[in-house]
């Protein structure tokens, strides 16, 4: 009988009967998935990282061989409805949204531990944090492209009618594609608030006066636990922008309750009196003060507003094709019918100026004709 690199049978994960014999002794551990079989189809690998909730695993698709990242719920929460629903919210939020900047959710479904899993495209890279704690505040024009493309990504999302809640840089990934080596997968839509019609808004899991993210970034109504909507994320991309060109957070404290309690009522300090030594650009500064704004009516009032703020805003450093083939212009967060306005106002310009180039001939020829 044949069998593939990894000497497992063709059809192995299309029969259960026979995984049970590649699978390896029960770790005394419930949550250690190292070495399982996850949904009869992905043989895990080794750990990525764990988190509070549950851990993240290189996994192997059996038969196609193809690699990805597996992220399972721990057992003690895998045990709660609500915590699975949250889970599977996760899932369903990222693989509506389909863009390129949203890390590609592809599977979902029960783990060995008795808690839930779901597979995920595996990334290579670091997270956006670590970037930002190894070389400290960054030049305009990287924190630019940076942030324009969490932009799109959180852009793509509302556009879905989902907002995303927790955006920090813990949850954006940086990788290298070609020649950009700051490309950017915006992660973790776990608490992420899905207004679709299958969906009740009455039944969220997130009810009014309950306190969900992470207190940096959390914004001034989601730190009070009242309702919020896409403008919180709004919020937060402004803090993760004033973090980027000063170096700091807007509001910091010995405890989660001081932060929420400074993010509820204090107004935040301007980036160039936190970061004196630093040249922050002012039209930067007005835009991160505004994005900061206390009540979500005097924010930008969409992603795509702050987008194309950002973009107007030129560095010296900027040069054609920084983007290594994606334009920073703000008009990329329409999407591809851009593009075909575009092309369309093209063909209808070379056709008016075939005419009138016919027209010009036709009467050349008739002065002529009658001249003679």
């Amino acid at each position: 009988m044949p069998v593939d690199p990894h000497g497992l049978p063709p059809g192995f994960a299309n029969d259960l009967e026979r995984t049970a014999q590649y699978r390896p002794a029960i770790s005394t551990d419930p949550d250690d998935m190292t070495g399982k079989i996850v949904a009869g189809r992905y043989k895990v690998l080794d750990k990525l990282g764990q988190g509070g909730m549950g851990s993240v695993y290189r996994a192997e698709h059996i038969e196609i061989g193809k690699q990805c990242a597996i992220k399972v719920l721990a057992a003690i929460y895998g045990q709660d409805d609500q915590q699975r629903r949250r889970f599977l919210r996760e899932a369903r939020a990222a693989s509506t949204i389909a863009h390129e900047n949203v890390v590609d959710v592809t599977d979902f479904g029960p783990a060995p531990n008795g808690s839930v899993f779901l597979a995920m495209e595996l990334l290579v890279g670091e997270e956006l944090s670590d970037l930002m704690a190894r070389e400290g505040p960054l030049p305009w024009f990287r924190a630019k492209r940076i942030v324009l493309q969490v932009c799109r990504a959180l852009h793509a999302a509302h556009e879905k009618g989902i907002y995303h809640r927790d955006v920090k840089p813990e949850n954006c990934f940086r990788i290298k594609r070609g020649a950009n080596k700051d490309f950017i997968k915006v992660l973790d839509f776990g608490i992420a608030k899905i207004l679709s019609k299958d969906i009740n808004p009455d039944q969220s899991m997130s009810q009014a006066g309950t306190v969900f993210g992470t207190p940096e970034y959390m914004s001034p109504e989601q730190a009070r636990g009242a309702k919020v909507d896409h403008r919180t994320d709004v919020y937060a991309v402004g803090v993760m922008l004033y973090e980027m060109i000063s170096g700091k957070v807007p509001f910091d404290g010995s405890s989660n309750l001081e932060i929420l309690a400074k993010q509820a009522n204090e107004p935040p300090m301007p980036p160039t009196k936190v970061a004196p030594h630093i040249v922050i650009d002012r039209q930067v500064e007005a835009i991160v003060m505004r994005t900061l704004e206390k009540h979500p009516d005097d924010r930008f009032q969409t992603i795509r507003e702050l987008a194309e703020a950002i973009a107007a805003i030129h560095a010296p450093e900027e040069q054609t094709g920084m983007m290594s083939g994606q334009s920073m212009a703000p008009q990329h967060l329409s999407g591809p019918n851009a593009m075909d306005k575009t092309r369309e106002r093209l063909y209808i310009t070379i056709i008016v100026l075939l005419g009138l180039s016919v027209i010009a001939l036709a009467a050349v020829l008739l002065t002529f004709l009658l001249r003679g």
